[in-house]
């Protein structure tokens, strides 16, 4: 998942170098190993491609909240919430009063790794409110 616009602009230099890539093996001799490399390639592109997608969706503000059952459910969908409310782990960092490292650890861990009360501040900072219905 792309969760910068650095991170965005080289997911678009990969999408290049795949692109020229697939240009040149296209030009080799067909064979098993030729197309093998090929749809390897192609593979990629659509990969990165859609996270492109993704991330312009979620840049543009569209995101539909999940529906989920459990607490952990919600940690890997804080870096989309962040990013289609228009903050920058900088920004959202600021508003914790951490750094933008101590953010990008988070993110890089889907925020699996931190304490409920800080995943209700964070949630908090980035203005996402989640209502926790308990039944037995």
């Amino acid at each position: 998942m792309i969760k910068s616009d650095a991170q965005r602009e080289r997911t678009v230099a990969q999408i290049e170098g795949f692109q020229q890539a697939l240009a040149k093996v296209a030009q080799d001799k067909p064979g098993k190993r030729s197309t093998a490399i090929r749809g390897s390639y192609q593979s990629m592109i659509g990969q990165l491609e859609e996270e492109l997608r993704e991330y312009d969706r979620l840049k543009s503000g569209e995101l539909a909240l999940p529906h989920v059952e459990r607490l952990d459910q919600i940690a890997p969908f804080i870096a989309r919430f962040r990013i289609a409310k228009g903050l920058s782990q900088t920004e959202l960092a600021r508003r914790l009063g951490v750094s933008k490292q101590v953010v990008s650890r988070y993110e890089e861990s889907e925020y699996q790794t931190v304490a409920i009360s800080r995943l209700q501040e964070i949630l908090d900072a980035i203005g996402i409110k989640a209502d926790v219905t308990l039944s037995a």
